[in-house]
C-alpha cells in the first residue's frame, strides 16, 4: 500500500470542526430523548402534586371545621368555637410568616457560581479577571451546608 500524503493542516481543522458539529448534535439528540421522557413524568407528577395539594387543603379545611364544632359542643357559643379556630389559624400564619421572612433575609446569592462566570466571561473574550470577581472556593462555602451532607 503506498503511502497517503499528509493531510492539510486546513482539512484537520475542518475535520476538527466538523467532528465537533457531529458530536455537538449526537449530545443536542441525546438531551431532547432524555429531557422529552423526563418531562413527560415531570407533568404528570406535577399534575398529580397539585390534584394532592387540593384534597390536603380541603381536608385540613374540614379538620378545622370539625375542630370548632367540636369546641361548640364543649358548651361554648358557635361562634366562640369558629373565633378560637381563626386566631389558631393566624397565629400559625404569623410564626410561618416569620419564619419565611427569617430565611429570605438569611439567603445569599451564589458568589462562587457568579465569580466563576465572570472569570470564563474575561477568559474568552481575552480581558484580565477584575480582582473583586476572584473568590476563595473554601471560603465562599457556607460550613453549615456541608455539615448536613
Amino acid at each position: 500500500m503506498p503511502p497517503q500524503p499528509q493531510p492539510s493542516i486546513k482539512d484537520l481543522v475542518q475535520k476538527a470542526v466538523a467532528d465537533a458539529k457531529r458530536l455537538a448534535n449526537a449530545q443536542m439528540a441525546l438531551a431532547k430523548a432524555e429531557l422529552g421522557e423526563s418531562g413527560q413524568k415531570a407533568g404528570i407528577g406535577a399534575g398529580l402534586g397539585i390534584a394532592t395539594l387540593g384534597i390536603a387543603i380541603f381536608a385540613i379545611l374540614f379538620l378545622l371545621v370539625t375542630l370548632a364544632l367540636v369546641i361548640v359542643q364543649l358548651g361554648l357559643q358557635p361562634w366562640a368555637g369558629f373565633l378560637i379556630v381563626a386566631v389558631l389559624l393566624i397565629i400559625t400564619g404569623a410564626i410561618t410568616g416569620l419564619l419565611a421572612r427569617k430565611q429570605f433575609t438569611e439567603a445569599k446569592p451564589p458568589s462562587l457560581a457568579l465569580a466563576e462566570f465572570e472569570k470564563t466571561k474575561a477568559a474568552l473574550s481575552g480581558s484580565p479577571v477584575a480582582a473583586s470577581t476572584v473568590v476563595d472556593p473554601v471560603s465562599a462555602v457556607d460550613p453549615s451546608t456541608i455539615a448536613g451532607a
